[in-house]
């Protein structure tokens, strides 16, 4: 796809300000549950005329442009339009039309699922190997500033919301372990009023 791709829409009036995409289709005025928009303006909505464009309002007109990071050399992480050719696995090349799984997202496009489960038979058995190389001791993983796998050290990030006791399976080697979240408590101390020296 040429990254200077400039296709005028004359079915969109320049004046329209407000569009939105939801994955390839471009929708100006937007209805919100079956109610008009704001502007009382009618919605309209386009697919773009090959993959990897979507529309840009350009000096008071609307154009097909390429969103391709790849053909644009723009280096965007998770492109948002992607061009046919551009539209491949980033480690076999297998195009997203031969997939027979569900792909993995990656900032530099997707990731196939045979890639993916081989890239995680690489990392469960990395990280297998390094922990190997001391003893086994349940005291190394005890307090701790953070969730660590007891099977193969992965540091595994917890959002706050999500503390607490629980059951969980590593994503690294799928070992299972029981999380123990600890609480310690400090006290802070402000005086009321004037404070009593005497």
């Amino acid at each position: 796809m040429d990254k200077n791709t400039k296709i005028l829409i004359p079915e969109i009036s320049g004046d329209w300000t407000e569009r939105l995409r939801s994955g390839k289709t471009n929708i100006w005025n937007a209805c919100s549950h079956d109610r008009p928009h704001r502007n009382g303006l009618p919605e309209v909505r386009l697919d773009p005329p090959e993959e990897g464009l979507y529309a840009e309002r350009i000096d008071g007109a609307w154009y097909w442009v390429s969103g391709c990071a790849k053909c644009n050399g723009s280096g965007e992480k998770y492109s948002y339009s992607v061009c046919e050719k551009h539209n491949i696995c980033r480690l076999c090349s297998t195009h997203r039309s031969k997939l027979t799984e569900t792909p993995w997202g990656h900032p530099e496009g997707f990731t196939c699922k045979p890639c993916q489960d081989a890239e995680d038979t690489l990392a469960k058995a990395e990280a297998l190997a390094k922990v190997a190389e001391t003893d086994y001791d349940e005291w190394d993983y005890r307090n701790l500033d953070e969730c660590k796998c007891p099977h193969c050290a992965t540091v595994i990030h917890i959002e706050t919301e999500d503390y607490g006791d629980k059951n969980m399976e590593c994503d690294t080697c799928k070992g299972l372990f029981e999380l123990t979240t600890e609480y310690s408590v400090t006290f802070t101390t402000k005086v009321i009023g004037d404070r009593v020296t005497q």
